[in-house]
């Protein structure tokens, strides 16, 4: 797993609650999908999940850029 991954949490407005974790590109397509707020964009977790988000149906975005590790 590369050093640049984050903690994503997508919240839709159904009520849905996706967390993943993202590496840096990934994020940033996501982040410019959501900028430009419309439009499906397609992202890969490094676990090889993939989803398909609908940006506009998107409530809120948390984003954590430091995931913290247990042990030394």
């Amino acid at each position: 797993m590369a050093d640049d991954v984050s903690r994503v949490e997508l919240g839709f407005d159904s009520g849905l609650i996706v967390i993943t974790k993202l590496e840096g590109g990934e994020w940033a397509k996501l982040e410019a999908a959501l900028d430009a707020g419309t439009g499906v964009v397609k992202i890969a977790a490094p676990d090889a999940t993939t989803y398909h988000v609908d940006v506009s149906k998107i409530g809120y975005v948390k984003h954590e850029a430091h995931v913290g590790r247990v042990g030394f």
